[in-house]
């Protein structure tokens, strides 16, 4: 693939490309430099990686460009973002830097940023950071200087909050085992240990963190074959798949099929929201089996634009219970401010221990939805439009009221079947999704979507 075909990408969840080609040294350096432009003067800055083999010689470049511009650097090393984002409120640091591609293939590495407060910068401060990149702003100052943290105390410190999230007892007293897959990332240094602590005989397979990333890293169904071998192989109650750099969980029931990424949160909002009520946060393109879970509870739920910072910052103004993304992201704020697969992976063992009743069953309990998703190679003034076109064709069809593209639900309730269209901030692309009780509806919203912004 070559650079044309894959350009640089900067969006909301940071900037990634392919090593050599549309993400380069200097590019990093230069990102490193108009980040440092945006800090306060001497900013104590985390500095992270995921296993990808280009990430020493990334992080070589990045940390001597926050030098440069005056900043203390706590190199943390191969660490989880997750791990990372923690270590920001541990020591009180006033940003991270993380570099990884989460869950794009090996070709490819790129650049999570941090702010002070633990979470992702947000759209207006991201496009601060893109300004000062394309100005080629290179700040100099005195004091600046890098120094190790301790991996095991990084290691400890994100355990610990893991651990006082679950009842640790219940999950070591119900003999649990689970197959574990993190693909060669950074999951295969703190989740193993999770398991040993909580009483849950491993078996873990591709768990060198050497970033040979045994199969295509992101934890959809094509890629959990080998994880269901280990679960079915092994008699394990629960499979669990980690993206490479730690932040979100998919998972494999005990008959090894996938269970789709969507249940991770919905069961973890269904067992935490059992024992506390309050606010639920997840996006506009999460399934509505989310919603189901948190209504089991009569708990409320806010839907947020896609990308995480927009999940945390309306569960930090809400004080919401648990939030997250229908890709596997789940997130407890009092653990840390994103999206965490330990968070993950602990809240379902102790829900599996609680309800003693298989994962399948416990999914069962769920009604089937079917998503559809789409991308339709076409400008974004073509997306008001489609989705004028739909309103006529759906006379009971209305818009939510949250501005992130358009979400119509088709039969004038806040349920299935409903449609999200949205326009690419980095291609010439509409995303389409579309979720029904049936995977034929879902597909003909989808079909009727694209005609229409076609059409337009």
């Amino acid at each position: 693939m070559s650079s044309s075909q894959a350009p640089l990408i900067i969006s909301v969840s940071g900037i990634r490309g392919i090593v050599g080609e549309s993400l380069t040294d200097e590019v990093v350096r230069q990102f490193a430099l108009a980040f440092a432009s945006t800090l306060p003067p001497g900013a104590a800055v985390i500095l992270a990686r995921d296993t990808r083999p280009s990430g020493p010689a990334f992080a070589d470049v990045t940390a001597a460009a926050l030098v440069q511009a005056g900043c203390r650097v706590m190199d943390v090393g191969v660490c989880s973002t997750p791990g990372a984002k923690l270590m920001v409120l541990e020591l009180g640091a006033q940003a991270a830097v993380i570099l990884t591609a989460s869950h794009n293939p090996q070709p490819w590495n790129g650049i999570k940023l941090i702010r002070d407060d633990g979470i992702f910068l947000n759209a207006a401060q991201g496009e601060r950071v893109e300004e000062a990149y394309r100005a080629g702003v290179s700040p100099n100052a005195a004091g600046g200087r890098r120094e190790s943290v301790d991996a095991g105390d990084v290691q400890r410190r994100h355990l610990d909050r893991v651990l006082a999230a679950v009842d640790v007892e219940r999950i070591q007293a119900a003999g649990l085992s689970a197959a574990l897959d993190p693909c060669n990332g950074t999951g295969g240094l703190l989740i193993p240990e999770l398991l040993s602590e909580l009483g849950v005989a491993g078996h873990i397979i591709h768990g060198e963190p050497d970033g040979q990333f045994a199969h295509e890293p992101e934890p959809i169904p094509a890629n959990l074959r080998d994880l269901g071998a280990a679960v079915t192989g092994n008699g394990c109650a629960v499979g669990f798949a980690i993206d490479p750099d730690a932040d979100r969980v998919a998972l494999v029931n005990e008959l090894g099929e996938p269970v789709g990424e969507d249940y991770s949160l919905a069961l973890a909002v269904q067992a935490i929201t059992a024992r506390r009520r309050g606010p639920v946060v997840t996006t506009l393109s999460t399934s509505q089996i989310v919603s189901d879970a948190a209504a089991v509870n009569d708990c409320p739920v806010t839907l947020t634009p896609v990308g995480e910072v927009h999940v945390v910052e309306a569960m930090v103004a809400e004080r919401a219970v648990i939030g997250g993304e229908g890709n596997g992201g789940v997130i407890l704020t009092e653990v840390d401010p994103g999206r965490d697969a330990a968070v993950g992976v602990a809240i379902l063992l102790e829900a599996l221990a609680e309800s003693g009743r298989s994962l399948s069953a416990m999914a069962g309990d769920f009604p089937r939805y079917a998503i559809d998703k789409r991308k339709v190679t076409c400008s974004a003034e073509a997306l008001e439009p489609a989705a004028e076109g739909l309103r006529q064709r759906h006379g009971e069809a209305f818009t939510h009221p949250v501005s992130d593209g358009i979400k119509l639900y088709i039969n004038g309730r806040l349920e299935c079947p409903w449609v999200h269209l949205r326009a690419s901030n980095t291609e010439p692309i509409v995303r389409v999704i579309a979720e029904s009780t049936s995977a034929a509806e879902a597909a003909a919203l989808c079909d009727e979507t694209e005609a229409l912004l076609l059409d337009s």
